[in-house]
């Protein structure tokens, strides 16, 4: 809860509310450095859970066809993590290689090179 919230809701007036507030911007880095891991982490997962999701799909949509994109991005994931469809397993080194792709930008590499480049 705290980590969305802006720094200057806690800054501190000094010297009787005489003098400028203090900086938090030390304080709001590092929270927005917190912000962005836990955002990669999120993402990972949803990825991960996606290449799963379209595994256990295939065999019920026979002929489905992905986009191209979302095609690369499927082979991608599954280039380095393989699907669990039997039994149980560990997934915290499967989660930590689906945070990779995002701060790495491997998926994105890959999609960008069925479909071009992302433009803004």
């Amino acid at each position: 809860r705290t980590l969305c919230m802006p720094g200057s809701v806690d800054s501190i007036p000094a010297k009787g509310n005489s003098e400028d507030h203090v900086s938090n911007s030390t304080w709001c880095a590092r929270k927005a450095a917190t912000v962005v891991a836990n955002t990669q982490y999120i993402i990972g997962v949803e990825m991960l859970l996606a290449a799963q999701a379209l595994t256990m799909t295939e065999d019920l949509l026979p002929g489905f066809v992905l986009g191209k994109g979302t095609q690369a991005a499927y082979q991608e994931i599954r280039r380095q993590i393989p699907a669990c469809l039997e039994g149980d397993r560990w997934f915290h080194n499967d989660i930590v290689v689906a945070q990779s792709f995002v701060v790495s930008g491997s998926v994105r590499a890959a999609v960008e090179k069925s479909i071009g480049k992302f433009t803004q």
